[in-house]
């Protein structure tokens, strides 16, 4: 493999990584090379390029010792806080309010087991809740792989009225609920 398809795969897997990441050991396996030299090496590449690139908004951040990111640049910032506020004043999808709800009753909980619930990936249902600042990181699970948990924040708790989760309505006492509103007919 050339070294110009080398660096677009490492880009390309810095930008589906997200937030958490990768280590240039993970990208060393994936791209089954044995000198991991090279792998950094095309790291530093990058970074030179978007440093360079005033046309390119994007970065490389190193953190955690050993991981990177992609990132937004800084002095751009300003506009993508407006995005921010932009996306935060429309209406949550059905999909959003659905996984949300299970972060909600479930939380701490990971991403996957999110997906198992639902049946569906749900990683841009992720971004979207944490940049509504709806969903924030807490800690890591025990479990193969250590994947993150995720709660509701305060923020959910203002948008949703609520003082504490403990106000969320009992899932046995909706289900009666609805049992009610089934049997009123007859």
């Amino acid at each position: 493999m050339d070294n110009n398809k080398k660096i677009a795969i490492v880009e390309g897997l810095l930008f589906l990584s997200g937030d958490e990441g990768t280590t240039i050991e993970e990208l060393q396996f994936i791209l089954n090379e044995g000198n991991i030299g090279e792998i950094e090496k095309i790291i530093d590449k990058l970074i030179d390029r978007y440093s360079k690139d005033k046309a390119c908004g994007l970065n490389i951040q190193k953190f955690a010792k050993n991981k990177f990111r992609l990132i937004t640049k800084k002095e751009n910032a300003e506009y993508y806080t407006k995005l921010a506020n932009v996306k935060t004043e429309s209406k949550l999808s059905t999909a959003s309010i659905e996984t949300l709800s299970i972060v909600a009753y479930k939380g701490p909980i990971s991403r996957a087991n999110v997906e198992d619930i639902r049946g569906v990936n749900c990683e841009t249902i992720f971004y979207k809740l944490k940049l509504r600042n709806l969903i924030e990181e807490a800690g890591k699970s025990q479990d193969v792989g250590k994947p993150m948990l995720y709660k509701v924040t305060d923020d959910f708790l203002k948008y949703f009225n609520l003082n504490s989760l403990d106000e969320l309505p009992k899932l046995k006492e909706a289900i009666e609920e609805e049992k009610d509103i089934f049997n009123r007919g007859s």
